[in-house]
């Protein structure tokens, strides 16, 4: 498959994904302004990692994690964050890549959706960002953390809201995690970033 045919596969299940999970669909319309731009691949090490336990995929969100995991090889994977941010094990483990939004494999300046996954007992810290968010779970699962909300324990077809510069947190367990993630309102081009740990 092309990287071409692999990314619209990938966007194809991603807007039926979209439109079966009832926060996702209230949350944003699908962008109508999408345009294919062609961006050299950027591996990670984590890509075996993913491709080897990319998590528990549910019968809904099967056809989304297949076509994403069919797509990993071609994308422009990054990472955002420094090993003295994070660390190397982090590094080694996380990635991200941009499917659709400002600097994506489908541009589009309506919303920003993202692809990110993470191994098993990674601790995610607390990070903000402009743009409001919403998680949706692929496969796999996670605890998912907001200041001053109980955690919740989230798998596929679950979603988690964050409002805009609202820190919040993410650890996985005995699982990883595979998520699709969009983005709505100012500062879609941006990056998250972390949340100093001497703040309140």
């Amino acid at each position: 498959m092309t990287a071409r045919a692999a990314f619209h596969s990938a966007l194809d299940a991603a807007r039926d994904w979209h439109a079966a999970l009832p926060a996702m669909a209230a949350f944003t319309d699908w962008p109508d302004d999408l345009r294919y731009a062609a961006r050299a691949p950027v591996s990670r090490p984590v890509l075996p990692l993913m491709e080897r336990d990319p998590g528990h995929a549910s019968p809904q969100s099967a056809r989304l994690q297949a076509a994403l995991l069919a797509a990993a090889p071609h994308a422009e994977w990054r990472l955002t964050y420094t090993e003295e941010e994070v660390g190397r094990d982090f590094l080694n483990r996380f990635a991200w890549f941009e499917l659709a939004g400002p600097d994506g494999h489908f541009v589009t300046d309506q919303c920003r959706i993202t692809v990110a996954y993470w191994g098993r007992n990674l601790f995610y810290a607390r990070h903000w960002h402009e743009p409001e968010e919403l998680y949706t779970v692929v496969s796999g699962s996670g605890i998912f953390m907001v200041d001053n909300q109980p955690d919740l324990i989230l798998g596929p077809g679950d979603t988690r809201l964050h409002l805009s510069n609202q820190p919040h947190a993410l650890r996985t367990q005995n699982d990883p995690i595979l998520v699709l993630v969009i983005w709505r309102g100012a500062g879609l081009a941006d990056d998250p970033r972390m949340v100093p740990e001497d703040a309140s």
